[in-house]
């Protein structure tokens, strides 16, 4: 009988094939959260941005809201009578005698009364950093509330220059000679005018820019 003798084994390890070369190492956890932590940090600091900009548009909804009353208050209450009179003739001058005063105060009455309706708009606008709806709606009105003031404005400015300044041509006589104090309150009520048209500018463009960072 012939004994078989037991086969000795060596065990050859396996050489890296070149896919197990070129696999890629696991990039540790801090690096891969790190882009994470930077759009959290972005987006945080463009949220304050941008409710920086709705405060500062409610600060000046509030001083255009004063303007425009202050411009209305003042034109609405102008009214001078001259102390020589007559039985038959009486000299006054009231912002009613002039269609052009009358729809600068009329004007500024509905700016005024539509900045204080959107003030709800801006505090939800400061609420809500990243909405755009309030912001363009705030936008389109105070585009309508531009036009609206500036025109009242600019037909108020032709009538009160021509009293301080009179026309030679059409023999148009200056009545601020004799109407001073008509005059002096209807000019001061065009200065109040024409800074809210200012600050509704300055309030166009801020929504402006808040929409274009949306």
């Amino acid at each position: 009988m012939s004994s078989v003798e037991p086969s000795t084994s060596i065990a050859i390890p396996n050489e890296p094939t070149e896919t197990q070369e070129k696999a890629p190492i696991a990039a540790p956890a801090s690096t891969s959260r790190a882009p994470r932590f930077a759009f959290f940090r972005k987006t945080k600091v463009e949220r304050g941005w941008k409710r920086g900009i709705s405060l500062c548009d409610f600060i000046l909804r509030l001083l255009a809201i004063a303007a425009t009353l202050s411009a209305t208050i003042s034109m609405a209450t102008t009214d001078e009578t001259l102390p020589f009179f007559t039985q038959h003739y009486q000299f006054y001058a009231n912002f009613s005698d002039l269609p052009a005063l009358t729809f600068f105060v009329v004007g500024n009455a509905i700016a005024a009364g539509l900045l204080v309706l959107s003030l709800p708009v801006s505090i939800a606008g400061i609420i809500c950093a990243n909405a755009a709806g309030p912001r363009l709606f705030l936008l389109v009105l105070d585009l309508v509330l531009v036009a609206l003031t500036t025109a009242a404005a600019s037909a108020a400015t032709a009538i009160v220059y021509l009293a301080h300044t009179g026309s030679d041509k059409a023999h148009w006589v200056a009545i601020c000679i004799r109407f001073d104090g008509f005059c002096e309150q209807s000019s001061g009520a065009l200065v109040a005018s024409f800074i809210a048209i200012v600050i509704l500018m300055l309030m166009v463009v801020m929504a402006a820019l808040a929409l274009r960072k949306c």
